[in-house]
């Protein structure tokens, strides 16, 4: 795969974080950990095909990612950076699940838009000049 879709990965990487910023702006706390991993997947994606891997076929981009890092530049696995991207990008890849589907907490079926809390949600979608 040539660098025509490394670059289109990654607009839409960036598509979704802009849609995840303004869900979470409106409140959409679900639509906006849906779109966070959706970006997450995308750019995960783009960062595989760079480093001279295949694209992963399921919704586990970022494990497919630390596998590739692993064979192809291990060294980038040392840095404090790449470390942090990983652990959270597997945490978006968990809560992906519990944007789209109904939950069972503590015996009760919840639907994802009342799991979903701004703090719940803000771990997932950075909103720019925050941290």
């Amino acid at each position: 795969m040539g660098e025509g879709r490394v670059d289109v990965l990654l607009e839409v990487a960036e598509a979704n974080l802009l849609r995840a910023e303004k869900r979470l702006r409106d409140g959409e706390y679900d639509a906006a950990v849906f779109h966070a991993s959706m970006a997450a997947e995308s750019a995960a994606h783009a960062m595989i095909l760079q480093l001279g891997g295949t694209e992963a076929k399921n919704h586990k981009a970022i494990s497919a990612l630390a596998v590739v890092m692993r064979r192809a530049r291990p060294e980038l696995l040392k840095e404090e950076r790449y470390r942090q991207l990983i652990a959270r990008g597997r945490k978006i890849e968990r809560e992906v699940v519990f944007s789209r589907y109904p939950l069972k907490i503590a015996g009760q079926w919840i639907s994802p838009m009342k799991y979903f809390t701004l703090e719940k949600a803000g771990g997932s979608v950075e909103m720019p000049g925050s941290s």
